[in-house]
């Protein structure tokens, strides 16, 4: 695998927006990384038709916090708060922005809020957002949205409430395969701004493959300027993954494709229970994004 055969450029970041904690989090993630990439930051909020649609109901009702009690509810009502919710989301991508000094735009659709942040995603180089949103489901579960793009094909950064860690640390998870390389070319180039420490995570697929793997990592990284610890896995023991990462020190996790994120997730390990960032690239399949009128801008 050459280097451009496999480079992986960022010019261009997404981050959707929806108010919550989780996405205001992604924001901050999202510029940080614009900032080290000189990349151009675009925010998508999506004005969501099914709530309206519902709001028109004539039995639509909403739970008042405060009180508990329940009000009657109506598509101008709902129409408010998502123009307060889109203008909280604004301000908090042109306040980060400004900060880092990060160029910025911000766009707002209404539509169907998955199909409107894939589709949009498809014409940037990576996705960032929180990992739930407004659901009050069980917390450890991704968001709708964060889990189809996970099971996707496109480039995602997938962020929690906490955000990114202060310190840059990288772990790649490396079993020698094509995603693996991808994965550990990638981290050589986010290390290049400045990470502070880079982990790889050596997942043998048959015994004694460890050496010979520390060197094809060498290789892969002669040259570039990046120092690496290597720890080592049981591939077949998911929760093997979940302990080391547990023990290592705050980072962003770097997956070269999407075989084990769906182990994971088929072992009953989530992304937030991991409580790490994940850095999700694209697998080489082309990502299925349903056709879609033209949005309507706001």
């Amino acid at each position: 695998m050459t280097d451009s055969e496999s480079a992986w450029t960022i010019r261009r970041i997404l981050v959707a927006l929806d108010a919550s904690a989780h996405s205001l989090a992604a924001v901050e993630a999202a510029v940080e990384l614009a900032a080290r990439l000189e990349a151009e930051l675009l925010g998508l909020f999506v004005e969501d038709v099914d709530l309206l649609r519902f709001a028109e109901s004539p039995c639509a009702r909403e739970i008042l916090y405060a009180s508990a009690k329940d009000a009657p509810l109506s598509r101008a009502t709902m129409e408010s708060r998502l123009r307060a919710q889109c203008e909280q989301a604004r301000k908090a991508l042109s306040a980060a922005a400004a900060r880092l000094q990060v160029p910025w735009s911000f766009r707002s659709v209404r539509g169907r809020v998955t199909p409107e942040i894939l589709a949009a995603a498809a014409e940037v180089d990576l996705l960032a957002l929180g990992n739930i949103g407004w659901s009050f489901g069980p917390p450890v579960r991704m968001g709708s949205t964060a889990l189809e793009a996970a099971t996707s094909s496109i480039p995602v950064l997938l962020v929690s409430e906490r955000g990114l860690p202060r310190e840059v640390n990288l772990a790649v998870y490396y079993d020698g395969s094509t995603a693996a390389k991808r994965s550990l070319l990638a981290a050589a180039q986010l290390a290049r701004t400045g990470a502070n420490a880079t982990t790889v995570l050596l997942a043998p697929r048959a015994r004694g493959r460890s050496a010979a793997m520390r060197d094809d990592v060498a290789a892969l990284l002669e040259g570039k300027g990046v120092e690496v610890r290597f720890r080592e896995l049981d591939p077949n023991d998911e929760m093997s993954l979940f302990r080391t990462l547990k023990a290592e020190p705050p980072g962003t996790l770097l997956l070269g494709g999407r075989d084990l994120l769906k182990k994971l997730q088929a072992a009953g390990i989530s992304q937030r229970e991991i409580e790490m960032p994940m850095l999700l690239l694209a697998d080489g399949e082309s990502s299925e994004v349903e056709p879609k009128p033209e949005p309507q801008a706001r």
